[in-house]
């Protein structure tokens, strides 16, 4: 009987395990209030999340703004960066060739009309690129 409880108290412990570290791939629980408050943008501005659910993806791909609007990266996933491949001419936008980690965010307002288009550069060959269309 001894052996039987010892067994069964094993058991429950590696499935509390399992499903902490489950729950940590999957995104559940983890993170920060710093990450949940990156998300939480103030009013009037738009939220592009870089890997979202670990994906090699900007979410939106796309987004079409205003004149004016400020748009806030927000990193939910690690070794990532915001490289700028083009640009309207007379834009000044510099992305953020840094990589970063979960967690990190940065701002830009867009004041320029026209198309910017960039790119995650560890993972391009992967398709992570995105765009900003600044409408007036």
């Amino acid at each position: 009987m001894r052996d039987r409880t010892r067994r069964d108290v094993l058991r429950a412990t590696a499935g509390i395990g399992a499903t902490a570290a489950l729950a940590g791939c999957l995104g559940g629980g983890g993170g920060s209030d710093d990450e949940v408050d990156a998300l939480d943008a103030p009013e009037g501005t738009e939220v592009v999340e870089v890997g979202p659910d670990g994906n090699y993806v900007f979410d939106p791909e796309e987004l079409t703004i205003s004149t004016g609007t400020t748009v806030r990266f927000v990193w939910l996933s690690g070794t990532h960066n915001v490289a700028v491949t083009s640009q309207p001419a007379d834009a000044d936008w510099s992305g953020h060739d840094t990589i970063e980690e979960r967690g990190f965010y940065f701002e830009y307002t867009f004041e320029v009309p026209g198309r910017y288009e960039y790119v995650c550069t560890p993972h391009q060959a992967q398709g992570m690129t995105g765009a900003i269309v600044v409408e007036e």
